[in-house]
C-alpha cells in the first residue's frame, strides 16, 4: 500500500484500533512496552478511558456521541445496569451512567467557554483526527493528532489534578507521545489539560528537553519490542523477568 492509502486507511477508527492498526506502534504502546511489557497490546476497558473517549469526541467528532452507551442507573452495582449489559453484551465500561455524561458535558462546556482554548480548538484552518506514520529505529509508527493547525499539534487531556499534569507526563509517557507526535507532524506540540474535579486548564507546551526525554524512553521501547514481539526477536516474552531493587 502506499502512504496515502495507509493514512486513508487509518482514519477509519475500526482500522486505526482494529488489526490493520496493530502492525503499527503507537504512542500508547510506549508505557507498557517500558513497564509491563507482558500486557503489551492487552485489550484494557477502564471507567477514565470511556470517559476521555466520551470527552474527546464531545469535543472533536460529536456526531459520533451516539455510539456510546449512556444508560440512566445511578450504579454500575444496580441489577438494572448487569441486566442491560448482559442483554445489549456490553462490557460495563461501554457504557456511561447519566450522571457521568453530564459531568462529562459539564466539563466539555466549561473547556469550550475559554475563548482562549476555544480558538485553539475551532479557530481556522483547524483539522480533527488526522493521522500520521513514519519509521523510527526501522519500526513503522502511527498516531492521530487531536487537534493539527498550521502552528501547532494539540492534544486534549483530562487530570485528576491539574497542577501535577507534569507528574502525569513523567508516570503516561506523554513526554513519548510528544516526541512521536512532534515527528509525525513536524510541528511543536502543545497539551490543553482540563481538572475532572475543579474544571480548572492548563496549556503546556514542550521543552526541547521533555522532547529529548521522550525520544530516549521512544528507543528503550522499541527495544524491547524488537526484543520480544518482532517475528525474528531474542526472545520469549513468557520469559521476561521484572526486577527491582528495594
Amino acid at each position: 500500500m502506499t502512504e496515502q492509502e495507509i493514512l486513508k486507511k487509518l482514519t477509519i477508527d475500526e482500522d486505526y484500533y482494529g488489526d490493520f492498526g496493530k502492525q503499527f506502534l503507537s504512542a500508547s504502546n510506549i508505557r507498557s512496552l517500558l513497564y509491563r511489557p507482558t500486557e503489551f497490546r492487552k485489550s484494557e476497558k477502564t471507567l477514565p478511558l470511556i470517559q476521555g473517549r466520551y470527552f474527546h469526541t464531545a469535543i472533536l467528532e460529536a456526531d459520533k456521541l451516539h455510539t456510546i452507551p449512556v444508560v440512566g442507573m445511578g450504579s454500575r452495582n444496580s441489577k438494572e445496569f448487569k441486566e442491560i449489559c448482559k442483554e445489549n453484551e456490553y462490557h460495563p465500561y461501554d457504557v456511561l451512567l447519566m450522571k457521568e455524561k453530564q459531568h462529562l458535558d459539564n466539563m466539555v462546556d466549561s473547556l469550550l467557554s475559554n475563548l482562549e482554548v476555544y480558538e485553539m480548538i475551532h479557530g481556522p484552518k483547524v483539522q480533527y483526527e488526522i493521522p500520521g506514520i513514519t519509521m523510527m529505529e526501522d519500526v513503522m509508527f502511527k498516531g492521530k493528532c487531536d487537534i493539527l493547525t498550521d502552528q501547532n499539534v494539540f492534544d486534549l487531556k483530562t487530570s485528576s489534578n491539574v497542577h501535577k499534569f507534569r507528574h502525569s507526563c513523567r508516570e503516561y509517557c506523554y513526554d513519548s507521545q510528544a516526541y512521536i507526535y512532534q515527528t509525525l507532524f513536524n510541528k511543536p506540540m502543545v497539551f490543553i489539560v482540563i481538572d475532572k474535579t475543579t474544571f480548572e486548564v492548563k496549556i503546556a507546551d514542550c521543552t526541547p528537553e521533555f522532547i529529548s526525554n521522550g525520544e530516549q524512553r521512544v528507543k528503550k521501547a522499541i527495544e524491547v519490542y524488537k526484543n520480544f514481539f518482532i517475528d525474528e526477536s531474542k526472545f520469549d516474552i513468557s520469559s521476561y523477568i521484572y526486577k527491582e531493587t528495594l
